[in-house]
């Protein structure tokens, strides 16, 4: 199942169509996109903003306070918490917004910063803040929503801003450690995974001490399992008794090692970050969805079974 925090960013942030509309930008799309800038820079002129505002070779205006942070930069691959309201410039009065979408505008969503997750404008826009800043993203259609009208909240072809506050850009390790944090895990034990890197070692947290056999390599071994992303809300995969050598190359290696550490009895949280999972790929099903977003840590709930 597709995490809901994935799911709700697609359709807020990318829109319905959007992919197909980015790569078939006709001609009278081009004309929408150079109509865009003139009422961008309408409306800046206007609102007297037009010497706070920094452009891009892509058409996108931005203004990104404070200037000289010197807090973290975002950092593709990371997952990015962020605050936003969207807005459309009015085409019939071009010194005026209109607000779209508030629904965020204090509630924090959570993405993994990829391209192709949000649309191009605000990904980049995205992409030149650092924690705690500020921007002001002024938007054209093509690198923008195109002809999207947000279920006719506003006119195809929108020149579009994005009031964004960035509130941090997270590593795998950070997400693992606020997980095990707020699930009130302790006393890991660390599993190496054969994958270099000091970060690419599974985390085991027993909760239930098992008296059974020790599983070695080589096993087969009955385990249930909750498999779960961070943030999302229901297990992505689940199992009451799943059969399985250990070893065998059939499951990713972070589950595959994970259980290597346990005994028969043992209920366990095996934690371990996505170069041990599914990776810079992910994993999507057969109509093409995310079931698992790239660069995502992982969490399975343990309870072993048996072992023979």
């Amino acid at each position: 199942m597709k995490s809901k925090q994935f799911s709700i960013l697609i359709t807020l942030l990318l829109g319905v169509g959007m992919a197909s509309c980015m790569k078939n930008l006709d001609n009278a799309g081009l004309v929408e996109a150079q109509r865009n800038d003139q009422e961008i820079k309408n409306y800046l002129l206007a609102n007297k903003l037009q010497d706070s505002v920094t452009s891009t070779l892509t058409g996108l205006y931005h203004i990104i306070t404070p200037a000289n942070s010197g807090a973290k930069q975002t950092k593709g691959g990371e997952e990015l918490e962020f605050t936003y309201v969207l807005s459309y410039i009015d085409p019939s009065n071009t010194s005026r917004a209109v607000v779209v979408d508030t629904a965020n505008r204090t509630k924090s969503v959570y993405i993994p910063f990829l391209s192709g997750v949000v649309i191009p404008g605000l990904q980049e826009g995205l992409s030149l803040m650092k924690e705690g800043q500020r921007g002001r993203l002024y938007i054209p259609s093509n690198i923008g929503f195109g002809n999207d009208t947000r279920d006719g909240k506003m006119p195809a072809y929108s020149a579009i801003i994005f009031d964004v506050q960035l509130k941090r850009s997270r590593t795998e390790m950070q997400q693992i450690d606020d997980f095990v944090r707020i699930k009130k895990l302790s006393n890991p034990i660390l599993v190496a995974s054969g994958i270099p890197a000091d970060t690419n070692k599974v985390r085991v947290y027993k909760t239930t001490q098992g008296t059974g056999e020790k599983i070695t390599a080589g096993k087969t071994v009955t385990v249930a399992f909750t498999a779960n992303m961070f943030r999302a809300t229901t297990a992505f995969s689940k199992s009451d008794s799943l059969t399985f050598k250990l070893g065998s190359g059939q499951y990713i290696t972070g589950f595959d090692k994970g259980v290597e550490a346990l005994s028969v009895g043992d209920k366990a949280w095996l934690v371990f970050p996505s170069a041990l999972g599914y990776g810079s790929q992910g994993s999507i099903n057969q109509s093409g969805t995310y079931v698992v977003a790239p660069y995502t840590p992982l969490a399975y709930e343990i309870t072993v079974k048996s072992v023979k």
